[in-house]
């Protein structure tokens, strides 16, 4: 399972390639380690520094509205990674009943053969 502080680097970046393009959000990333010391793998969990040197950068309108696409994209992959571990959780609970039912008979035939002797 990925880490919460990866999912929104992940986030962040999408929404920053998706808006600025490769080429201009690579110079956003290159500008933000040079002046900030922010490398794109820590925006998850340096979100605080990543949205003062965004605002600086850009304005604080444009900053908010990253962070509230990056926060929308979070959603989804979250959404994602519940269902990826709910659907793993319904595997093993059919295995589980399949496990007891199997169980069960084996467990009243000893029972009948104790009876028997």
């Amino acid at each position: 399972m990925i880490k919460f502080g990866e999912l929104w680097s992940e986030a962040i970046d999408i929404t920053i390639k998706g808006t600025f393009g490769m080429s201009a959000s690579s110079l956003i990333y290159e500008l933000m380690e040079r002046q900030a010391s922010l490398k794109r793998e820590e925006l998850g969990e340096k979100i605080d520094a990543f949205h003062t040197y965004i605002e600086k950068l850009l304005g604080s309108e444009v900053a908010l509205i990253i962070l509230a696409s990056s926060l929308r994209i979070l959603c989804d992959k979250l959404r994602r990674e519940y269902e990826e571990v709910e659907e793993y959780f319904s595997v093993l609970d059919e295995l589980y009943e399949i496990k007891s039912k199997l169980l069960v008979p084996s467990s009243l035939k000893e029972q009948e053969c104790l009876a028997r002797n």
